[in-house]
């Protein structure tokens, strides 16, 4: 992967530049992240907050509280077209996600876990070889949660039901 990752809204108003790689990407299934993209699934980077740059403008934000650890997870979109580009955390401060879809390559962040597969809807595909998660990858106190890992593709028949 190269180091510096690029990409945008779909207007091209609000464009932005990652300066070193993800620490990891994450496809999360959980409720928010379905409502908030309107799909079944959302998939993102994380990054240190300072190795992202926009330009263009600033997103918007929208503050909306987490309900798994009550704390607020800010909605970064443009304001023009509104493209969700990314999230900002109160319980993560030191960290940005950007969206995924919003890379100029989208394939050169490459999937590292996935994460809410209880809440996975039903004809979605949980892959092989990646570590698989019921719910997030640490409790609230920080304890790493054991993942699943399939040998084959798994197709979930209903929610959580993989």
């Amino acid at each position: 992967m190269s180091t510096v990752l690029e990409g945008g809204c779909l207007c091209a108003k609000i464009r932005f530049r990652a300066t070193q790689a993800p620490l990891r990407t994450l496809v999360c299934h959980c409720t928010f992240c379905q409502r908030m993209t309107g799909s079944s699934f959302y998939a993102e980077s994380l990054f240190p907050i300072a190795a992202v740059e926009f330009e263009g403008g600033r997103p918007r934000k929208y503050e909306h509280t987490s309900d798994g650890s009550g704390k607020a997870v800010y909605v970064e979109f443009c304001a023009d077209c509104g493209t969700t580009l990314g999230l900002t955390f109160e319980r993560w401060p030191e960290l940005r996600a950007i969206s995924r879809g919003c890379y100029d390559n989208p394939n050169a962040a490459a999937i590292t876990a996935n994460i809410w597969t209880r809440s996975a809807q039903s004809g979605v595909a949980l892959p092989s070889g990646i570590d698989c998660f019921n719910e997030a990858r640490m409790t609230k106190e920080g304890v790493p949660e054991r993942p699943s890992r399939y040998a084959n593709p798994v197709m979930v028949s209903s929610a959580g039901d993989a």
